[in-house]
């Protein structure tokens, strides 16, 4: 179960990007939110994130807890949270509907522009998020949560790989006498597999 109980502050992203101070704060924080949850808890597993967000609650982190946190946790989701800050904050809802905010001094970035700037901060983040992996592979003895994730179908395993491909590669040893992707979704092609 995901708390409202956040890693990182407004004021953290604030001091270590280039986000500028007068942006509401209650326009980030849903950001926060969902980028920790997205991202962030599938890196640490169930068990881990929730020890994790317990101990930022209650104020009673280990050290080994705290250095996951304070060097490594915070680079991931801050560049995360500015992944997903572009259209949060291009875009919002009112009584009327969905509206485009702009001013009189400043030119309006296009929608390229702002998928960009998103994918500028993902490749950023997901640079983090696999040095926090890395780094939790070599150090599971001090975070026994790792490993013991939980059981249940609410209970999330770690991931492996901190980057993500918007494509599928295939995969040349996949299968033994299953059918592939290939088979079923692009035509009567010849497997790939190697017996």
């Amino acid at each position: 179960m995901s708390l409202n109980i956040l890693f990182i502050s407004v004021e953290t992203i604030k001091d270590r990007t280039g986000l500028h101070n007068n942006v509401d704060e209650k326009l980030i924080m849903p950001e926060i939110k969902t980028a920790q949850d997205m991202y962030i808890l599938p890196a640490l597993g169930t068990a881990l994130y929730n020890r994790l967000q317990e101990g930022v609650e209650c104020g009673n982190l280990n050290c080994d807890e705290k250095t996951l946190l304070d060097d490594y946790v915070v680079d991931c989701l801050t560049n995360y949270v500015l992944s997903e800050l572009p259209q949060g904050l291009s875009y919002q809802f009112y009584n009327k509907g969905l509206v485009r905010k702009s001013s009189d001094n400043t030119e309006l970035p296009s929608m390229q522009d702002l998928i960009d700037i998103a994918n500028r901060y993902k490749a950023r983040a997901e640079f983090y998020k696999q040095r926090l992996i890395k780094y939790l592979k070599q150090n599971s003895t001090l975070y026994p949560d790792y490993l013991n994730f939980g059981a249940g179908y609410d209970a999330i395993k770690p991931e492996n790989d901190g980057y993500t491909a918007s494509i599928w590669l295939d995969d040349p040893f996949c299968c033994k006498g299953e059918k592939i992707f290939r088979d079923l979704y692009q035509g009567s092609n010849p497997p790939c597999c190697y017996d």
